[in-house]
């Protein structure tokens, strides 16, 4: 390996480059990735969690080769595409990442497939086809091919499940980055070993699919467990998902109510090569300071990024699990249709608790996984059986992971803890009933067991 193709890293050593991948790292598009922070504000509670998509990319691209080489001997043709598609996964992010990603969502200007793709990934296909630096480092045909690997739409599922899957090397370096950074041990599970685990199942159709060998449970039940635990300790964090409504709501008011141009411009996802080349300017940094600046006029906006910067944050006044909810039916009408009460939910309790209503945000914390889980993951011995089969712990965690519940943020002041108490009782009781009316108007159920 060439001199300055390492690079090192504290996660997995020195991850090494060729001179086209070097190319891309050293591209103006990649390099933006050094300042969208990978988990928003978690610094806020967790001081170390400053790294990037940067980092992660990188990360995700080292593990991918190692992965790639062990299931893709045969075909380095093969290996390289999945390499530079773990390469290139987020560089469609914007400012905040994930957190983002329902505002784009909310101003998008064009119809969207968001059934089968967020945003950000969609954008990361537009920049990878039309970027101009990329396209000179790759070629037409190869970014071409990136695209389809990331899109699944390339026909082979193996390199498809070793991109995007129940154990992509997205999630394996994710967890054992944001573990570190964060100075928790919640995510850490043995690499090496889930690696030799790793192997090739050969379908009836003929069809390839990443599956794991017969004593390859443990160590994925261990990275079952490590990824419930940093969703329950990190992901999920109280002031994690404080932060990141917060910034959410920020944005969504300096939209629709302060008006700030430049805001919406980004914000408004209209497919356009104008759009574009804007929206690869911004970055966390660039957007907070663009907000809190004097050229940016006093609003909601910059209110509540002021908070974030100060770190006066909204507390958290109300949380209820929903196996809270006895009755069933009604248990399924709150959840699955909170979009359409949030906004009444949240001028109910500014109402009646004297909060402005644009500082009351109601939150459905969801913990249900959005792709395949591990369940699907096939275990390999004298019979083909599911890992849901074969661990003895997976079902449990899976529903632990499935768990949801609804919080509500609001600038509440306490004299001490006492009153925190008195007014924490008070919160409950009084929201747990709004919530109901709301779901239910003709119907007012006790509380379910604590």
């Amino acid at each position: 390996m060439s001199a300055g193709l390492e690079i090192r890293d504290p996660i997995h050593g020195f991850i090494h480059r060729d001179l086209k991948e070097k190319k891309i790292v050293d591209s103006k598009v990649f390099q933006r990735l050094r300042r969208l922070k990978q988990l928003a504000m978690a610094s806020l509670v967790y001081p170390g969690a400053v790294h990037t998509r940067f980092d992660h990319s990188l990360g995700a691209f080292h593990v991918a080769r190692q992965a790639s080489t062990k299931l893709l001997p045969n075909s380095s043709a093969d290996q390289e595409l999945v390499r530079l598609a773990a390469l290139l996964h987020d560089i469609g992010h914007g400012p905040f990442s994930h957190v983002s990603e329902p505002i784009l969502k909310e101003f998008c200007k064009i119809e969207l497939d968001l059934k089968k793709y967020q945003i950000h990934e969609i954008i990361s296909s537009r920049i990878i086809l039309e970027n101009s630096e990329l396209l000179q480092i790759l070629g037409e045909n190869q970014c071409q091919e990136i695209v389809s690997l990331l899109e699944g739409k390339l026909g082979d599922s193996l390199l498809k499940d070793i991109i995007s899957g129940p154990l992509d090397v997205d999630k394996q370096d994710y967890l054992l980055r944001d573990s570190y950074f964060c100075g928790v041990q919640y995510g850490v599970y043995d690499p090496n070993r889930l690696l030799d685990a790793l192997t090739v199942h050969q379908a009836a159709d003929d069809e390839r699919y990443l599956a794991i060998s017969g004593g390859g449970v443990n160590s994925v039940e261990q990275f079952v467990l490590a990824k419930y635990y940093m969703s329950a300790q990190v992901y999920f964090h109280k002031i994690r998902l404080i932060t990141d409504s917060m910034i959410g709501r920020g944005i969504a008011l300096g939209i629709k109510e302060d008006k700030i141009p430049w805001l919406k411009d980004l914000y408004a996802y209209d497919g356009s090569p104008e759009h574009l080349r804007e929206y690869l300017d911004w970055h966390d940094e660039k957007l907070v300071l663009e907000i809190l600046s004097n050229r940016t006029p006093d609003g909601y906006a910059k209110r509540i990024f002021t908070r974030l910067a100060d770190r006066n944050l909204l507390k958290r006044i109300f949380s209820v699990k929903e196996n809270r909810f006895e009755n069933p039916a009604l248990r399924l009408s709150i959840f699955d249709n909170f979009d359409k009460f949030r906004g009444p939910l949240e001028d109910l309790v500014s109402a009646t608790f004297g909060y402005e209503k644009e500082l009351v945000i109601a939150n459905l914390v969801n913990f249900k996984p959005a792709t395949r889980t591990e369940s699907e993951i096939m275990v390999l011995g004298p019979k083909p059986v599911g890992f849901r089969e074969e661990s003895v712990l997976f079902s449990s965690v899976d529903e632990a992971i499935k768990e949801q519940r609804i919080e509500i943020y609001a600038p509440a002041i306490y004299d001490d803890r006492d009153n925190r108490r008195k007014r924490e009782r008070d919160f409950h009781e009084q929201i747990f009933e709004m919530i109901i009316k709301l779901a239910n108007p003709q119907t007012a159920l006790p509380l379910g067991p604590g």
